[in-house]
């Protein structure tokens, strides 16, 4: 047997497979026959379950057997998709497939495309990275810097309190005791012996108004910082999507239009370099268009140009991920077209890896793009939302 299936029987008698045979008590070694013997039946029978295993989108095993080290070994074989955590926590995907030349077709294939994308947006990623790290970096400075101005508004009060209690101060004293009259509570008002009880006053609200400043400035940095955060985790996403070389270009223009790489013209034109890029299409049961973008120019692209008001607007909660539009027709959707589209969005988001994932739906017509919003960002006001995994493998992918 290959060392994969070695391992896997191993697995199955909870044996460490790097132990010793001649550590293994008796029971053990009985047991681990017993599982040697039961998978011998399933190539008898035959009783095969040609899959492949996948973690973050990489394909990382195939087998005609259940690989139980990846995706447990509970009754969820039936299932077309089943996840499962291994012993390091990384998340595992198992796909079924009707035969094992179809694993190997789609194996090698997968994988092919994997590795080559994943070479040549090494460098995309890295900017990525670098800009996002530095980004978290200076969003949490600006977080510390805001949270220490909090007690801009205890300096006013010791100004107006001062104001109010002055007059009993006869100099030099370092403290002044008396009745927060917001509070109805006594509070001791540090002073500057040296300082008049004016001068104390005047000194706290010089104070109150130098944080003042700093929160009103950092707000809005703050705020700045945490769009620019959130739009690097969608171009993230956008690179862990992107299955063909078109596919990057779009990404690269839109890092290079926000200033993370140098831009480049073509020298006889002058003009951008164009992509071929366009949308994933699918179609559902019931034959309705699903369209997937693949990046944040194609989601702007595909929610504000290519859907109509009526048509539907999928999108995952809270997380980086696609715009997803079902072309409706003029028709009313039946309820399973919902539930494949929600797991559309669910497979191509930030969440993709979860056992659920929520997902917001709208007509398109209620989606609105923000005046100077980043591109693949917008805004709406009501909506529906649903709880699905990321199952896609029903649904028909007619491009890529």
């Amino acid at each position: 047997v290959s060392l994969l299936v070695a391992n896997e029987i191993c697995h199955r008698a909870s044996i460490d497979g790097d132990m010793s045979v001649d550590s293994l008590t008796p029971d053990a070694k009985k047991h681990l026959y017993h599982n040697f013997a039961w998978l011998m039946e399933d190539v008898k029978e035959p009783r095969y379950e040609p899959n492949i295993i996948t973690r973050d989108r990489e394909p990382v095993e195939f087998s005609c057997f259940r690989l139980t080290e990846y995706v447990g070994s509970d009754d969820a074989a039936e299932a077309t998709n089943s996840t499962g955590a291994a012993a390091n926590g990384s998340e595992y995907t198992m796909q079924h497939f009707s035969s094992i030349s179809a694993v190997l077709e789609q194996y090698y294939a997968s994988r092919n495309v994997y590795t080559r994308i994943r070479q040549k947006s090494v460098d995309l990623r890295r900017i990525v990275a670098t800009a996002l790290d530095r980004s978290r970096k200076k969003y949490q400075l600006q977080e510390k810097q805001l949270k220490d101005t909090e007690k801009r508004d205890k300096y006013k009060v010791y100004g107006e309190l001062l104001n109010t209690y002055g007059y009993e101060l006869k100099g030099g004293e370092k403290e002044l005791k008396c009745l927060n009259y917001y509070t109805n509570e006594e509070v001791r008002i540090p002073l500057d012996p040296q300082l008049s009880a004016q001068e104390n006053s005047q000194k706290f609200f010089a104070k109150y108004n130098k944080l003042k400043r700093t929160f009103e400035a950092l707000s809005d940095l703050t705020l700045e910082t945490k769009q620019e955060i959130d739009h690097l985790e969608s171009i993230s996403t956008a690179l862990d999507i992107a299955l063909k070389e078109d596919d990057l270009v779009q990404i690269k223009e839109e890092l290079m239009e926000y200033g993370y790489i140098k831009k480049h013209y073509d020298r006889r034109k002058g003009q951008k370099a164009q992509s071929k890029s366009k949308p994933f299409h699918y179609v559902t049961e019931d034959g309705y268009d699903i369209y997937v973008g693949k990046n944040n120019f194609q989601n702007d692209e595909l929610t504000f140009k290519f859907a109509n008001g009526n048509d539907w607007w999928f999108h995952a909660k809270g997380i980086p991920g696609s715009h997803v539009v079902v072309k409706t027709e003029g028709k009313e959707l039946p309820d399973r077209t919902f539930e494949e589209a929600g797991r559309l969005a669910a497979y191509y988001s930030k969440g993709r890896e979860q056992e659920k994932v929520e997902i917001d739906y709208v007509q398109k017509k209620q989606v609105k793009k923000p005046a100077g919003a980043k591109p693949g960002f917008v805004v709406y006001y009501t909506n529906y939302s649903l709880m699905i995994d990321s199952d896609i493998s029903g649904i028909e992918k007619i491009s890529d």
